[in-house]
């Protein structure tokens, strides 16, 4: 069967492309590469639906890449995720200079800095930067284990992934406690040993 949508070119059997990898096997591959990255698995679904959206039908096999019979809408599912990230407690530089005593010429400049470093995450929306607030607020000791975080999980380039991995339920404890939930309760080389699994399981 040969499937065409209006525009998009596809069939539902396409011919090998560049390097006889056809579609179907890039994009395969292409997911299987990002759920590799602990920091890219918070939108590895969405970029396999975005690249399917408006080329497949029901028939398609391709459809046994993703979980949903339906391909959702990516803007949405985008922002939700987007979204329950700032549902935490999150700071405007200023906010980040005024509540912990930073003594900084210029808040935003300092924060974007270390932000480029990697030792900070800085969430930008709406042309605002926006940092959560859990990497000021624990102990100096918790504060120093989240940057080394950031930097080895790679918040530089990917700071809402590792956002979403300091904030989110960790399978790999117990209790399904986030890795922010260990530093408030002191666990440091728990969360040392959880940032070296996600670096192993990366690089695996």
């Amino acid at each position: 069967m040969a499937h065409q949508t209006a525009g998009s070119g596809y069939e539902s059997d396409p011919q090998p492309q560049r390097g006889g990898v056809s579609d179907h096997e890039f994009i395969a591959r292409m997911r299987a590469e990002l759920y590799k990255r602990p920091s890219m698995r918070l939108v590895a679904d969405r970029v396999t639906h975005i690249m399917l959206a408006g080329r497949i039908d029901r028939d398609d096999p391709i459809l046994e890449l993703i979980e949903s019979d339906d391909i959702l809408d990516e803007k949405t599912v985008l922002s939700d995720a987007v979204e329950r990230i700032l549902s935490f407690p999150h700071l405007s530089a200023k906010e980040v200079a005024d509540n912990y005593d930073k003594n900084w010429a210029n808040p935003s400049d300092a924060l974007r800095k270390l932000s480029a470093k990697g030792e900070v995450i800085g969430l930008k929306r709406a042309g605002k930067f926006r940092y959560p607030q859990f990497q000021f607020s624990l102990s100096d000791e918790a504060n120093q284990v989240v940057r080394e975080g950031n930097v080895a999980l790679g918040a530089r380039d990917d700071p809402w992934g590792v956002a979403s991995w300091w904030l989110s339920p960790n399978p790999s404890i117990e209790d399904r406690k986030s890795p922010v939930q260990l530093l408030g309760e002191g666990s440091f080389d728990a969360v040392r040993a959880l940032v070296r699994a996600e670096i192993a399981d990366d690089l695996a």
